[in-house]
Parts: structure tokens; C-alpha cells; sequence
């Protein structure tokens, strides 16, 4: 990972995460080829896009996944070149994934501090046995401060409904993110209800300070929760603009093509 002291112009405050004119390629078939975005501290920033768009390969862009062939990655307003999703969380950044990447046997406790096991030490010295009982206090805390209810923090996440697992996931994400939270799908396959407690969560994390990408295919409900939507055509962002200024019909006639590419 290399991390450029070279700034972005024109930031106050700097992102929290981005990028600029961003191109991907894969043999033949060109992803990307020039995907721009700007994530703010405290703002929630849908990116919106047809099936075949290029979100996905620009959500791993900026998780680290993939590197682009051009342009550049922006996190907490300073150039870096991501070869890992390692170096996007040694950065403060983490993603709730679509599949949630829970582990469905384990309580809310151990999958929050999943890769993160707080020890106390052994009596000889070394790092014995985990510290469940600050590993509990800390995620019943980190719940807390985003507002979720769970019925257990011990029962294996299998048995909470969906809403739930995907707090779980928001919740492990935000605890471990010191500059963005990326969200891929967060209300996918979800009801009504479940749908809005998401929403609202993602205010939540927003609330605390940290940039929110949220990738999305929900367009009401990203017409409500969001402050700005960005939309990729064929790899290329073609709209950058505030939420409040968007309709449904908007998003659709610009996700198919119906306006012209910006220039």
C-alpha cells in the first residue's frame, strides 16, 4: 500500500473516500473507463447504475480488490494505492457486503470481533484465552450507540431475522472504520420494514462522522436516505447530483442512457 501526502484541491472537509477518472479493464471488456466519485465525512453518497454498469468493479476499485489502470483512489483526502482489502481497513475503510459475510454459527460478539479477538493474557505472560467479556461489552456498546435491539448478543446470528444480520454487519463495519462505511446491497431482499431500520442506520453511521457509499438498486429508498447519487453508464459517471433534486423516473432515464454523457 502506498499512501501519497499529495492531496485533493478543493476538499474542505477531505473526502473520506473517492475517486478520479478511474478506467478498468479485463482483456477485451473495459469496466471502467472514466468513474469518478467523492464520499464527504458525514454524507451518504448512493452510486446507481444498470445491470453491467460497472459498480461492482468500482466498489472493488476502492475496497482494494482491483487496482485501476487509471486515475486514482482518494481516502481521508490523501492519494493512496490500494493492493488489498487489508490496506482499505488499514485506512478506515470496511464494506458491508451483500452476502453480509457473517459467520452463521457464530453469536453477534464473535462475528463483530471476528479477525479482531481481544485476549487477555496467559499466566506465563503470553496472550492466553479471549476476553469475551470485554469483547460483549464493547459490541453491546457499539449496538448501542447505532440504536440496535437484538434479542441476544449470544445466540448464533442464523437465528436473527434479516434486519438484524444486516445490523450485525453494519455494526462490524462501523466499528472497525475510522473514515467510510461502503455498503454493497444493504437492503436487498429485505421488507418494508426491515428496509427502513437500514435506512436509518445508515443516517446513524453517517451521524458519527463517516463517509457512506452505499451501491444500490432500492431507488426509493435511496431517494430518501441519500444525500447525493452518483450514476455510472457504461462505465463512465454520467451524473453527480443531490438527492432532493432526483426523481425515480430521473434515475431510470439516466441509468438506460436517455441523457447525454457529461463532457
Amino acid at each position: 500500500m502506498t499512501t501519497r501526502t499529495r492531496g485533493v484541491a478543493s476538499q474542505d472537509p477531505p473526502l473520506a473516500i473517492g475517486a478520479e477518472h478511474v478506467a478498468k479493464s479485463f482483456g477485451h471488456v473495459t469496466a471502467l473507463r472514466d468513474a469518478s466519485i467523492a464520499v464527504r465525512p458525514g454524507e451518504i453518497v448512493a452510486l446507481c447504475g444498470d445491470n453491467g454498469a460497472g459498480k461492482s468493479t468500482f466498489l472493488r476499485v476502492l475496497q482494494g480488490i482491483y487496482r485501476p489502470d487509471a486515475g486514482r483512489v482518494i481516502i481521508g483526502g490523501q492519494e493512496v494505492d490500494l493492493t488489498s482489502v487489508r490496506d482499505a481497513q488499514a485506512l478506515g475503510v470496511d464494506t458491508v457486503h451483500q452476502d453480509l459475510a457473517l459467520a452463521p454459527d457464530l453469536s453477534t460478539v464473535d462475528n463483530i470481533f471476528l479477525g479482531h479477538e481481544i485476549r487477555r493474557r496467559g499466566v506465563l505472560g503470553g496472550f492466553g484465552i479471549l476476553d469475551r467479556a470485554e469483547m460483549a461489552e464493547r459490541a453491546d456498546a457499539a449496538l448501542k450507540e447505532l440504536s440496535i435491539a437484538l434479542p441476544s448478543l449470544t445466540v448464533p446470528v442464523r437465528e436473527l431475522s434479516g434486519g438484524q444480520r444486516q445490523a450485525v454487519a453494519i455494526a462490524r463495519a462501523v466499528m472497525w472504520s475510522s473514515k467510510a462505511v461502503l455498503m454493497d446491497e444493504p437492503t436487498a431482499a429485505l421488507a418494508a420494514r426491515q428496509s427502513r431500520i437500514v435506512c436509518d442506520l445508515m443516517r446513524s453511521v453517517a451521524d458519527r462522522g463517516l463517509g457512506v457509499l452505499v451501491v444500490s438498486h432500492d431507488l426509493p429508498a435511496v431517494l430518501e436516505v441519500a444525500h447525493r447519487v452518483v450514476v455510472l453508464w457504461r462505465g463512465k459517471t454520467v451524473l453527480d447530483a443531490p438527492a432532493a433534486d432526483l426523481t425515480v423516473p430521473d434515475l431510470v432515464a439516466t441509468m438506460v442512457g436517455h441523457v447525454k454523457e457529461a463532457a
